[in-house]
């Protein structure tokens, strides 16, 4: 029973031994992983070229997009427009859905009925918009809501 004691305080030991060279050896490992200089020596040139690469790439689709735009009109910046402004712009598109009715005419009906239910959308859209507005005025203004007839 002794022989056994003796061995197992044996083998115990060897373990202790083991687990601290493995302990060592991670440590350096994780040492190595952190050492943020030494990676820096070690990868410093892959880190430069996708550095660059990243730059040369930014730079051409800015250049790309440059160019393409340069043909475009940019469209001026939107204005707060008045009741007036929305009304008029509104019966402007109403003469030019008529216009574009009266030159369709000879279309087939299905044609026809879209076209008219999408001019009283963009109708009941617009006077419902110009409602909005007109008591967000009136809100604001601390006036009541004048009903409409």
């Amino acid at each position: 029973m002794g022989q056994a004691l003796v061995q197992a305080q044996q083998e115990r030991e060897l373990t202790k031994r083991q687990l601290a060279g493995n302990l060592a050896r991670l440590e350096t490992r994780v040492r190595a992983e952190l050492d943020w200089r030494a990676r820096l020596r070690h990868d410093g040139a892959r880190y430069a070229v996708i550095g660059a690469a990243a730059v040369a790439t930014l730079l051409a689709l800015v250049a790309l997009r440059a160019k393409l735009r340069r043909g475009e009109d940019v469209p001026p910046a939107l204005a707060i427009a008045s009741l007036n402004d929305v009304a008029a712009e509104i019966e402007a598109l109403r003469k030019e859905l008529r216009q574009g009715s009266r030159r369709n005419s000879a279309g087939p009906l299905w044609q026809k009925v879209v076209l008219r239910a999408v001019t009283a959308a963009g109708a009941a859209a617009g006077t419902m918009a110009a409602r909005s507005l007109t008591d967000r005025l009136n809100h604001s203004s601390g006036d009541e809501p004048e009903p409409f007839a």
